[in-house]
């Protein structure tokens, strides 16, 4: 999962396949391309990553009825991890400066 975060207002949103978003204080912007894998941002953001197989796994350990806040952190960890906005570390993603 792609998630944009605006270091000017803290705001971190994902990308979606079908319009422009953008945080709270409309510096960062950012879009899915028409494929639904590749992404577009305005380069003006820190560009996160979340591993969608860690977050599955995660959901599917979550018991309400017997959990304490400390087993959820040990148990119900998420990957997460910063990448560019574009280039070699971030090949399914590009920047345009002009994105509206």
């Amino acid at each position: 999962m792609k998630l944009l975060m605006c270091t000017r207002c803290s705001d971190v949103f994902k990308l979606s396949r079908y319009e422009t978003r953008s945080c709270r204080c409309g510096l960062v912007k950012g879009r899915y391309d028409n494929n639904g894998l590749d992404a577009v941002s305005n380069g003006k953001g820190i560009s996160l990553a979340i591993n969608n197989f860690s977050l599955m796994d995660a959901m599917a350990r979550i018991d309400l009825s017997t959990c304490t806040y400390d087993d959820f952190r040990e148990m119900c960890k998420v990957e997460c991890w910063v990448r560019p906005n574009s280039g070699p570390g971030n090949p399914r993603s590009k920047v345009d400066e002009e994105l509206s």
